[in-house]
């Protein structure tokens, strides 16, 4: 029996058991703790506080703070922090980012802005130090509106388990541990006042044009007196079987994905489609799921529809690729699926298939770019616009003038087409030869065609026959995206 277990207060023990049972810092080992000014993680610095003091943990803590620039309370809150980490005998290192402005210019809502900014301050502080953990304050109430927000706006089994009690800060070995996520808010404040804890009161919680402070304010409250006095512990539960099975699930992808590995680097993989193909859909999900995140491939960018593709693609009749985010793309070539990022060209023959273009839609080529078809009333000024300032790989063609489904291809020799402006027909090879296009650009030559033969090779020409007219009435405009040098 350690001293922890026998400390008079129940908080304290419960914070040394979740740090026992998970192994989540180890002794003598620096930990970064994000303190905000809030109870909760006023608690957590006092928890870690009283039981670093031992020697069997003699935990190195360092208080981090950061000055997110959104309320004229923020001052207070950061002075706050010093002078707490100040009476612990605690160095605090703050920092400040105007989040606004971030979460201006990168698109994202305030509340993803600061959550991404306060992750990668700890982080950098965590590495600066040499610190193996940065400890944060959710606790078992933030879990439950974490699960029932991802069950409204839709979510898998991983989104499910809820909030991780543990995880990796990027692609570092440096830990995030939440060692309060089994207590409850209750819990959290009345340890506060036993132990005589100031803690600050961020005011913007009662605003509930937030989607948390909506949940936790009005829907939870809500649920709790129309539908189950005990939502909450009905939503850990779900959350907790839910975290069971996933490990399951990833434990059985990671076997079939161990046996599917066929060679890998830092950029990529090669994995057999038919071990792949062969393995419950599910499993092989998990598995393929493992082998994106072993790639470093950004996992946000992977959402169910790109799932959904992913699983497909081990099908014959799938598509032969599928562009991942942070410019990775997984193809189909034969009896293997490669993961890689988007680069030099393919080998000669990798992309021989004739690929039928989504029109309306967005199509993705064997090598990263994709075809971006858009059928649409002409609009005159919008096009004379385009002709005076042609944008690389953007072109028009009248829509009544085409036959059937368009299709892409390599170009083959032989090749013929009517290139616009030209007096007659001309060679492919002849025309990007006159067009000075180098060999190894012509490489990445795609030829789009309907029933009838040619009408753009790309990106470089359309056919006569394609082009807008005075009677033109629709237009199909065709993006090639992902054209990386001054030739294609």
């Amino acid at each position: 029996m350690t001293c922890d277990s026998l400390h008079p207060d129940a908080f304290i023990r419960a914070v040394a058991a979740a740090i026992d049972a998970y192994d989540l810092i180890p002794a003598h080992s620096g930990v970064v703790v994000g303190v905000s000014g809030g109870a909760d993680s006023v608690a957590l610095l006092s928890a870690l506080h009283e039981l670093g003091r031992h020697d069997r943990r003699a935990y190195g803590l360092t208080v981090a703070h950061l000055h997110h620039a959104l309320r004229e309370s923020a001052d207070a809150d950061a002075a706050f922090v010093a002078e707490l980490a100040e009476r612990l005998g605690l160095s605090c290192v703050g920092e400040r980012c105007d989040v606004a402005a971030v979460a201006a210019e990168t698109g994202e809502s305030i509340e993803t802005a600061a959550r991404t900014v306060r992750y990668e301050f700890f982080r950098r502080l965590a590495q600066s130090l040499g610190a193996l953990c940065v400890a944060v304050g959710h606790h078992a109430d933030d879990n439950v509106e974490t699960v029932l927000y991802r069950i409204l706006r839709g979510t898998h089994l991983r989104g499910l388990a809820g909030i991780p009690i543990q995880r990796t800060l990027g692609e570092t070995n440096i830990r995030l541990i939440r060692p309060l996520l089994h207590c409850r808010r209750e819990d959290v404040e009345a340890y506060c006042t036993r132990a005589g804890l100031a803690y600050r009161t961020d005011e913007t919680n009662l605003e509930t044009r937030y989607r948390r402070n909506f949940i936790r304010h009005e829907l939870l409250p809500l649920l709790r007196e129309r539908l189950n006095p005990r939502v909450d512990e009905a939503l850990l539960r779900l959350a907790a079987s839910a975290d069971d099975a996933e490990a399951h699930l990833a434990h059985l992808g990671a076997e079939i994905l161990r046996r599917a590995r066929l060679d890998s680097s830092s950029t990529g993989c090669q994995l057999d489609r038919r071990i792949l193909a062969d393995a419950p859909p599910l499993v092989a999900a998990y598995a393929l799921r493992q082998a994106l995140e072993q790639a470093s491939v950004p996992w946000r960018s992977v959402g169910a529809d790109r799932m959904a593709d992913l699983a497909a693609l081990l099908t014959d009749s799938g598509p032969s690729a599928v562009a991942l985010g942070g410019q990775f793309i997984a193809r189909r070539r034969g009896e293997r699926i490669v993961i890689s990022r988007r680069g030099d060209p393919d080998e000669p023959g990798d992309e021989a298939e004739v690929v039928v273009l989504s029109c309306p839609g967005q199509t993705v080529l064997a090598d990263g770019r994709e075809v971006c078809c858009r059928v649409e009333a002409l609009d005159r000024e919008a096009f004379e616009g385009h002709c005076r300032r042609h944008a690389r790989g953007v072109e028009y063609l009248d829509a009544d003038a085409l036959t059937g489904p368009l299709t892409c291809r390599p170009r083959r020799e032989g090749d013929m087409f009517h290139p616009l402006g030209a007096p007659g027909r001309q060679n492919v090879g002849d025309f990007l030869t006159n067009a000075k296009v180098p060999l190894k650009s012509r490489r990445r030559v795609r030829c789009i065609c309907d029933d009838l033969g040619m009408v753009y090779v790309a990106p470089f020409r359309i056919d006569e026959r394609a082009k807008v007219t005075a009677d033109t009435r629709r237009v199909v405009r065709v993006e090639i995206r992902g054209v990386t040098d001054s030739h294609t």
